[in-house]
């Protein structure tokens, strides 16, 4: 049983939804400067007994519950990346002023519990309707008595996956250890169905100036590298290298040996000195070609791996290098808070 539950939540009200709710942004957590949280005004959100909800963001659809944190540490709920330690004790103290923490995204093994209260569910009036960041349409039911009882078992018995939020995982663990790890703490998460969000890749560049006849040479060592006419999109077991106004396919001599970004962090980022900058494959590859092109840095971009690997980790007990993996939509913040 992974701990799944119904929780009571305060629920924004339609008429607050667009000055309360907002992206979740990832850039305060990598500063490590999240600031305190402000409570709002107590009118702006309605109170309703213990519940799950089926949440929406266009066109993909989670359940919205409670999760025991112990599931986060036992193997219940398993996660695929490594963590970064200044990241996590910032959260830790910012989640102690936050009654409306980011939801942790998770994944899994759709049940026909599932798939038939979604269904039902979503072909009825929701509680909440409107157009959050970037315009996405934002949509909320609220799923309780004996539908979202039977809703939570069948979650329940499933294996879930992070997909995006093991920072504020590793932070909800940490302050639940210093508590003295009580039975009933929880982490606010929506569950999707295993190809219930978007998969793409972080890409990786490195800061100029670079020495690009050094690095040409590290490559040739374990990588064939062949100039390519234009930007073209990486493909599972390669990648794309831009480096001087060129861009280059970059295949590894050793197919096999590990996943993409793991092969790449190994045999070349860690051997080379210049800073990284690790960016999300929805930035503009226009804009990180710029910063190249700007400061003599270089480009990497790697296609998402394989959800079946990101998985086989997991159950393994194995970890990939921190942001590696980038799922879309994002779920909001805002929308549910703690009484």
């Amino acid at each position: 049983m992974s701990g799944v539950r119904p929780f009571p939540a305060l629920v924004v009200r339609p008429e607050w939804a667009r000055r309360l709710v907002s992206g979740l942004a990832e850039l305060p957590e990598d500063t490590g400067t999240l600031p305190p949280v402000a409570p709002p005004d107590p009118t702006a959100y309605d109170e309703a007994a213990a519940a799950v909800y089926v949440y929406r963001q266009g066109d993909h659809v989670g359940i919205v519950g409670e999760v025991e944190v112990a599931a986060f540490t036992d193997g219940r709920a398993r996660g695929h990346e490594a963590v970064q330690a200044q990241r996590v004790e910032s959260l830790v103290k910012h989640m102690e002023t936050d009654a409306a923490p980011a939801l942790v995204a998770l994944l899994h093994d759709a049940g026909p519990t599932y798939a038939e209260t979604v269904a039902a569910v979503c072909a009825t009036e929701p509680l909440l309707d409107f157009a959050g960041p970037g315009a996405l349409r934002q949509q909320v039911w609220r799923c309780g008595g004996d539908q979202g009882a039977a809703l939570a078992e069948e979650l329940g018995r499933a294996v879930l996956y992070i997909a995006d939020g093991h920072h504020r995982v590793a932070a909800a663990v940490a302050s639940w250890r210093a508590a003295g790890e009580p039975g009933d703490a929880g982490v606010l998460c929506v569950v999707h169905a295993m190809d219930g969000l978007r998969l793409s890749a972080f890409q990786r560049r490195l800061l100029g100036p670079v020495d690009q006849a050094g690095l040409m040479a590290l490559l040739e060592l374990g990588f064939v590298v062949r100039p390519a006419a234009s930007v073209t999109a990486p493909a599972t077991g390669s990648f794309g290298l831009y480096a001087v106004g060129q861009w280059y396919d970059v295949t590894p001599r050793e197919p096999g040996a590990g996943l993409d970004v793991e092969i790449l962090q190994a045999q070349v980022l860690d051997r080379v000195p210049q800073r990284l900058e690790i960016a999300p494959a929805r930035t503009p590859l226009d804009e990180l070609t710029r910063r190249c092109d700007s400061d003599g840095g270089v480009l990497f971009t790697l296609a998402p791996p394989p959800l079946s690997a990101l998985t086989r980790l997991a159950d393994a007990g194995g970890v990939m290098p921190p942001k590696t993996t980038y799922f879309e939509p994002k779920p909001c913040a805002g929308i549910f808070r703690r009484p």
